[in-house]
């Protein structure tokens, strides 16, 4: 019996020792699977139009309405990481990686500029509340390359060991601007991921590496488009002459049916200065320079033989009101096409168009077709 007595109360001190090793273990455990510090942000894209219109002329600088915006929310949780006094900082880093900077980049800001796929066009990124440079120093990412330090998440001097979280915002604007003075092409700015941001624990016990937090501040992709001159009347008209007395021309270099015609140009770019129009595509004589006809005279044909159609320039030009325009040249200088000076971003071209014996004319249908192409600078 004694022995069966020493046996229960064996057992029983065993099933108690277990008891309290159990409740020891649970006590323990929440301390030993806390989460550590861990930092999160989404990427965001700036709010940019869809279309630009760069006027060619303009100068270097700011295209207006071109900005956008977008704002990035850093959280840290788990701070601090131990009570060393630096470990209760969370540093938020935007760089290492950025995006092809432009040469017109100042790396001690105000902001960064981005180079983009057009020549020309570049992007200026402003930050708030702290101003974006591309600087190099220690805190700017991992390998201590280009870029700055957005802000910090401090946890509070009483915070229990990974029992703080707090966040911050950082508000981008972006501005394209053309970096020259001269014409850009159309286009389209291809979307870029502009800036990668990373997190880290400086100092103290921890002083952790840098961690990715695969968030971007993106550019999107943008339409450039680049206005020309209007021609008010279209892009195709019709010049009649008169019907006349083939007597009028009875003797070669004779010229009759002088009749005016005129090309209109309107909303022309801003800055734009002189235009002109240049000929060219027509079917021409090249010792006359007039235009030859188009409606066959040979065998039985309804064409007029040894007739052309001479053009001269018009009043209101560079160049004497009458003169004659060689149509089988390729260049306005040669041609001797007037220039003219915008007026409201636009001008009226005035020519004349006059018959041209070439020899005895013969009755008949005259008709003939010319290209036109208007330069300004």
């Amino acid at each position: 019996m004694t022995r069966s007595n020493n046996q229960r109360m064996r057992w029983t001190r065993l099933a108690g020792l277990m008891l309290l090793m159990l409740l020891a273990f649970v006590g323990w455990a929440p301390s030993a699977l806390a989460a550590g510090p861990a930092c999160s942000a989404a990427s965001a894209t700036l709010t940019m139009p869809s279309s630009v219109t760069v006027q060619p002329f303009a100068s270097a600088g700011p295209i207006s309405g071109a900005t956008g915006t977008a704002t990035i929310t850093f959280n840290c949780s788990g701070l601090p990481a131990s009570k060393s006094t630096p470990d209760y900082t969370a540093t938020i880093q935007a760089g290492q990686y950025l995006a092809t900077l432009d040469a017109t980049n100042n790396t001690n800001g105000p902001g960064i500029t981005f180079a983009t796929n057009i020549t020309g066009l570049a992007v200026l990124v402003t930050a708030s509340t702290v101003q974006a440079t591309s600087n190099s120093c220690l805190a700017c990412g991992p390998t201590s390359t280009a870029g700055y330090v957005p802000g910090s998440i401090v946890a509070p001097s009483n915070s229990k060991v990974n029992g703080y979280s707090g966040s911050f915002s950082a508000v981008y604007t972006a501005q394209l601007i053309k970096t020259t003075s001269g014409a850009v092409s159309p286009g389209t700015i291809t979307t870029n991921q502009l800036i990668p941001f990373w997190w880290y624990i400086p100092g103290g016990s921890v002083n952790s590496t840098s961690q990715a937090l695969n968030a971007y501040l993106i550019l999107p992709n943008i339409t450039i488009t680049v206005p020309t001159c209007t021609i008010s009347a279209g892009a195709n008209q019709t010049v009649t002459l008169p019907t006349i007395d083939s007597r009028l021309l009875a003797t070669t270099g004779a010229t009759a049916g002088l009749t005016p015609f005129s090309i209109s140009i309107t909303n022309c770019p801003s800055g734009a200065s002189i235009a002109s129009n240049v000929f060219s595509g027509g079917s021409t004589d090249t010792t006359t320079g007039a235009l030859t006809n188009t409606t066959s005279s040979t065998k039985g044909g309804s064409g007029a033989a040894n007739l052309e159609v001479q053009f001269l320039n018009g009043p209101g030009g560079s160049n004497k009101a009458g003169s004659v325009i060689n149509l089988s040249q390729t260049t306005a200088t040669a041609q001797g096409t007037s220039t003219y000076t915008l007026v409201n971003n636009g001008a009226t071209l005035n020519y004349y168009a006059q018959y041209l014996a070439t020899g005895t004319v013969t009755p008949g249908l005259f008709t003939a077709t010319v290209q036109y192409g208007i330069n300004y600078q």
